[in-house]
């Protein structure tokens, strides 16, 4: 018995051990594996911490690259981007649902929707507002609207249940952008607002984006490369690029 409890000990250590850190793979990008444990190496919760002085969010959209949808991976070829993840929901002719803006330039309407939420940028600043909240502002760089809201105010809202692999946009209090994507760990909403509530996340603020089949990744920042894949096509993607771009 003695045996078998240093074991589950030692394994439970290994188990902790085995998850990263914050690992920098350029300015202003951290990354870490939220789900990685040696008794399940293949799933993982791909986390992204993004500076917003040193890097930007953009939105391309399908007809960007002159088709009606895409591959994360063909956004990512097209955009060049460090990472790319796919956005928010769409209609079953790939016609994105609720607000998108790239560029500062509306691509697709507002939805008053009460259970969404939009995230949009302005002055390098990210902000999470409900449906009815959001005002339109010339001075916005990026917003995209998808939910259900994970976190309001560091709170977590009714959330409906449902396993699916899950991609996410949370705020923290430093106004630094956290990414989630999924990778053969189906979650509840409610699982993935507790888990960005909490250290090292410490989300305020949170917003599901499209998951089950649309959820899907694609990061290439130096030597440093993931790919989620996905058999499906979205309407949209999220990009990250740096802000001053080396040469």
């Amino acid at each position: 018995m003695k045996l078998l409890i240093t074991s589950i000990v030692l394994l439970g250590l290994a188990t902790s051990a085995f998850a990263e850190n914050w690992r920098q793979l350029s300015p202003g990008i951290e990354y870490r594996d939220s789900g990685a444990s040696l008794l399940s190496p293949w799933s993982h919760i791909h986390t992204f911490r993004i500076n917003l002085q040193k890097n930007k969010l953009d939105l391309v959209m399908a007809n960007n690259l002159s088709l009606r949808h895409a591959s994360v991976h063909e956004f990512a070829r097209h955009s060049k981007a460090l990472i790319t993840l796919n956005g928010g929901f769409f209609d079953n002719n790939h016609h994105p649902l609720g607000l998108r803006i790239g560029h500062q330039q509306q691509q697709n309407p507002l939805k008053r929707i009460s259970w969404w939420g939009v995230f949009y940028i302005k002055n390098k600043k990210p902000t999470i507002a409900s449906s009815h909240q959001y005002e339109q502002d010339q001075q916005i760089d990026f917003a995209l609207q998808s939910g259900p809201r994970l976190l309001v105010n560091g709170k977590i809202p009714a959330l409906k249940p449902g396993l699916a692999e899950r991609s996410a946009l949370g705020i923290t209090a430093n106004n630094e952008v956290i990414i989630i994507v999924t990778e053969n760990t189906p979650m509840t909403t409610t699982a993935l607002a507790e888990m960005m509530q909490s250290s090292p996340l410490d989300c305020k603020e949170g917003l599901n984006l499209d998951g089950g089949s649309s959820s899907q990744l694609k990061a290439e920042i130096g030597s440093f490369q993931i790919n989620v894949h996905s058999f499906a096509n979205v309407s949209d993607a999220i990009v990250v690029k740096p802000r001053n771009p080396v040469p």
